[in-house]
C-alpha cells in the first residue's frame, strides 16, 4: 500500500496520491481552418529519412522487446537507518559539526513528545548564515548559535516503509525533493535520498520507474 503524509509541528496529514502529484494541465485547443491544401510533393520524404526512421524503429522495437521486471521494491528495502537527527533547541552550530562530519545533505528534526516535525539541509544552513533569503536576497547575516527551529522546513512529505519505491522516485524529480523520511506508526524509521535511489538504480537496472 503506497501511501505519504504531511508531518509538522501540528501533528500529520495523511496525503493521497492524487494531492502529491503534480497533474499536467492542457489548455482546451480550438480547430482551425486549413490555409492551403497539402502539396504531397512538399512532404515527400527523403531516403535517407526512411532509413533513419527504420533505425529508430528497430530500436523501439528492441526496447520493447527488452525483459519487464516484475520486481517492487518497498520504501523499508531502500531507505537508510538508523536516521541520524536533531531537536528543535539544537543549536546551528551542532547541526553544521553533523554535516560536516556524516557527510549528509538532510538531516530530519524530531520532538521527543511529537516525533517528526522538520527537517533541515545543509543549503538552508549556509543560506541562513550567509543572510540569504530563500530567493536569494541579501539579508543581515545570522549567528550560528541560533536554534534549528529557526530555519528547518516546519513540514515534511513522509513515506510509509511499505511505499513503493517508484513512486518516491518520481516525486524527487517532480517536486525537487533531496530526501524523504520514511515513517511507521509516527516514529521515524528511516531516510530516503538520492544516492539511496542512485543505488538501487544499479543494483536493480531493471526497475521499472513508471510511477
Amino acid at each position: 500500500m503506497t501511501s505519504f503524509a504531511i508531518y509538522g509541528l501540528n501533528g500529520h496529514e495523511l496525503m493521497p496520491l492524487e494531492k502529491v502529484f503534480k497533474r499536467p494541465v492542457v489548455e482546451n485547443v480550438g480547430v482551425i481552418a486549413a490555409e492551403r491544401p497539402i502539396d504531397e510533393m512538399e512532404h515527400r520524404v527523403p531516403p535517407e529519412q526512411h532509413d533513419r526512421r527504420h533505425l529508430a524503429e528497430q530500436a523501439y522495437s528492441t526496447v520493447e522487446q527488452l525483459p519487464q521486471s516484475s520486481t517492487i521494491l518497498l520504501a523499508e528495502q531502500v531507505m537508510s537507518s538508523p536516521v541520524a537527527t536533531l531537536t528543535p533547541q539544537a543549536r546551528i552550530s551542532e547541526a553544521l559539526r553533523q554535516f560536516q562530519t556524516k557527510a549528509f545533505r538532510h538531516i530530519p528534526v524530531v520532538s521527543s513528545a511529537s516525533g517528526l516535525v522538520g527537517i533541515v539541509s545543509d543549503r538552508d544552513i549556509l543560506r541562513y548564515l550567509a543572510g540569504l533569503t530563500e530567493s536569494y536576497r541579501h539579508q543581515v547575516a545570522h549567528p550560528n548559535d541560533a536554534r534549528v527551529e529557526q530555519l528547518m522546513m516546519p513540514q515534511v512529505l513522509t513515506a510509509s516503509v511499505d511505499t513503493d519505491v517508484r513512486y518516491i522516485a518520481r516525486l524527487f524529480v517532480e517536486q525537487h525533493i533531496g530526501a524523504m523520511p520514511v515513517v511507521k506508526d509516527g516514529e521515524l524509521k528511516g531516510i530516503i535520498t538520492r544516492s539511496d535511489l542512485l543505488g538501487v538504480i544499479i543494483r536493480h537496472y531493471t526497475l521499472e520507474l513508471w510511477a
